[in-house]
């Protein structure tokens, strides 16, 4: 392997690894719950959204069965 691809490589894995900002501004903060309360909530809330999409897309794909 030349040294210029080992040296855009080692380059491409050291800018890859810069710390992510987690903590989001706005309507999505929760400055007085505590991380595992937020987690519970956000995650409860994308289950039902999730068991909702589910249950419409399984009354309009209903196909009617033959007599």
């Amino acid at each position: 392997m030349p040294l210029t691809a080992r040296l855009t490589a080692a380059l491409a894995v050291l800018l890859a690894a810069v710390p992510a900002w987690a903590d989001h501004p706005g309507g999505l903060r929760s400055d007085n719950w505590s991380p595992l309360t937020a987690a519970l909530v956000f995650g409860g809330l994308a289950l039902l959204v999730g068991a909702i999409v589910v249950i419409v897309v399984t009354v309009f794909a209903k196909r009617n069965s033959p007599d």
